[in-house]
């Protein structure tokens, strides 16, 4: 089943990792559209599932 996952990010560092990680572990059928600048997100960076939010700390440690 293909999932659209949307991953919003400001440019950090933090973000630029978060999107290689969904990238990477994203279905080769799901398809990931990044959006920069964190443009219609709550705040940067973060994940969304079919619209949904994802906890980005479940994918990233902090550091």
């Amino acid at each position: 089943m293909s999932k659209k996952i949307e991953v919003f990010t400001d440019g950090s560092a933090r973000g630029n990792t978060l999107v290689e990680v969904v990238k990477r572990l994203a279905c080769p059928k799901c398809e990931v559209v990044v959006h920069k600048g964190g443009q219609g997100a709550d705040s940067a960076p973060s994940v969304r599932m079919d619209g949904k939010p994802i906890d980005v700390d479940k994918l990233l440690p902090r550091s």
